[in-house]
């Protein structure tokens, strides 16, 4: 009996095993923090002892394996700024690049002179079998933490991803295939559009490569200490996930160790507040939702824009949540709820709602797709362009110009999406698509987690280009020995003719002599 029991009890754990994983999720976006708490949550649960920096902590004492240190402090640095100005598509794309350098910077740097962090990196006894790190615009500093534990590290990315980080892993980068997101080029691409991006792939690495990098690798020594150089820890990571998903990114070849991922903040419905509850079942239209997100404010907008939206509302046959952040609206319609937060999964999970009005971003239509919701897009910044402008092409929504609203035109809006099934229809067939995959979610992030794991650091996904340079990549030596021979041919085919002309000559002198 003691054997059988030994037995059971060894292939129950054999292949079971614990790592000691760093998750640093540093940017303070809650949009963008709620794609990572699912899988640190997961990966303690799994009996992984997690440590993790992030601005946005559970605060569940259930989680036994998990530290978590609280960057919320970075958050005050965006009540003095604002983003949808600062990197809106109207700035020029060096200033936008700048400004995110450097909020990186300050950010990243708030949070490495934080207590809890600073006793984290001093203390030369901790070691980590993992280091998972987010990866996103500038915050290159934050290689440091995988320069200093010299583990196997991990990306993880929210969004689509920079140049910088496809070169690094070796992944192809076509100029008119797959643009960069900050052109904000789309299917229909001009000729200027392919000129413009040939050159924006040129000039950004030049700007990373020799701006970006060195500055950044000069912050991280400052407070790391001693590193390899950030270019070279950048090139060895084992993997990269990617939050996309096929309806609203192009399609683009990738080499193994990255993986797209998708619908990774989804959760079962929770029950409604009451007076939401109540407001929404009570209505006889249905409801409209507006929200523009934790990054954007409604209470941004200008003066002017305010008025039209509200005379807008006043006007609908709708109920209306609108997600709005002060309190200083006057004169609100009787048909409109204000809120600084709503419980917007839950909300659009309701039966009576009949458009979601959003600034874009890829978690909101994510959740719009899944809860069977048309939208009307009023995109401010970086990815917003695209994902609206693809949702409008396959027929999901409108999308509206913030700095173009005006009442009549954004109530026929509305009235359009709303009143229109074939807005719904497109989207339940989006819906369709992606959620046919055989993982989803947080399960396939933290499969491929594991495997890395397993594989200690599955080195055999790794492309052979993330290791070359330029130089390589490109075969410029293999180029430039070739254009060696045909010069040097062509050389000697010159002489060749010169020595044939000047015997030809010296021959018909004497014969004419």
């Amino acid at each position: 009996m003691s054997l059988r029991v030994f037995l059971i009890l060894f292939l129950t754990f054999s292949n079971v095993f614990s790592a000691k994983i760093l998750c640093v999720f540093f940017v303070p976006s809650i949009s963008h923090q709620m794609i990572f708490q699912p899988i640190w949550k997961e990966l303690s649960l799994r009996g992984h002892k997690v440590t993790v920096i992030t601005p946005n902590t559970l605060n569940d004492p259930t989680l036994t394996n998990l530290t978590e240190i609280d960057t919320s402090t970075t958050y005050n640095y965006l009540k003095n700024i604002s983003l949808h100005k600062s990197i809106s598509k109207d700035n020029y794309l060096f200033s936008k690049l700048l400004f995110m350098l450097n909020f990186g910077i300050i950010t990243f740097e708030t949070i490495l002179r934080l207590e809890p962090v600073r006793k984290l990196i001093n203390d030369d006894k901790i070691e980590f079998d993992l280091v998972i790190l987010q990866n996103m615009n500038h915050y290159s500093v934050a290689l440091g933490f995988v320069g200093k534990y010299k583990c196997i590290s991990i990306g993880i990315s929210s969004m689509e991803v920079y140049l910088h980080t496809h070169d690094a892993f070796g992944n192809p980068t076509h100029p008119i295939t797959s643009p960069d997101m900050m052109l904000n080029i789309h299917s229909d691409v001009t000729f200027i559009d392919k000129v413009n991006s040939l050159l924006y792939n040129i000039w950004y690495r030049v700007f990373y490569y020799w701006y970006v990098l060195p500055v950044s690798d000069e912050i991280a020594r400052k407070h790391f200490g001693n590193l390899p150089y950030l270019g070279d820890v950048e090139k060895n990571f084992s993997l990269l996930m990617v939050n996309v998903n096929p309806l609203i990114h192009s399609i683009r070849p990738n080499v193994p160790n990255i993986i797209e991922i998708n619908m990774m903040h989804i959760k079962k419905k929770k029950p409604l507040p009451q007076d939401i509850k109540e407001f929404m079942d009570n209505s006889t239209r249905g409801v409209i939702y507006f929200s523009l997100g934790s990054n954007v404010k409604s209470a941004s907008l200008s003066t002017e824009v305010k008025k039209e939206i509200i005379s807008c509302f006043r006007e609908l046959p709708y109920e209306v949540l609108w997600k709005y952040e002060e309190e200083d609206l006057l004169d609100i319609p009787g048909n409109v709820i204000i809120r600084k937060w709503f419980p917007q999964q839950d909300i659009l999970g309701h039966r009576n709602v009949r458009l979601f009005i959003t600034q874009g971003g890829l978690q909101s239509i994510e959740e719009a797709i899944f809860n069977e919701v048309p939208l009307i897009g009023i995109p401010f910044i970086l990815d917003q362009y695209n994902n609206i402008d693809k949702i409008e092409k396959i027929g999901m929504g409108l999308r509206i110009d913030y700095e173009n609203i005006v009442k009549d035109d954004f109530k026929a809006a509305i009235i359009e999406v709303a009143e229109h099934d074939k807005y719904r229809i497109a989207v339940r067939e989006g819906k369709s698509i992606i959620i046919d995959q055989p993982m989803v979610g947080v399960e396939k992030a933290i499969w491929w987690i594991e495997y890395v794991l397993r594989h200690k650091g599955a080195r055999h996904l790794r492309s052979a280009a993330a290791g070359m340079s330029f130089f390589e990549y490109f075969m410029m030596d293999v180029i430039i020995f070739l254009l060696g021979i045909v010069f040097f041919s062509l050389y000697v085919v010159n002489k060749l003719i010169c020595s044939l002309k000047k015997n030809c000559r010296r021959f018909f002198k004497i014969k004419e002599q």
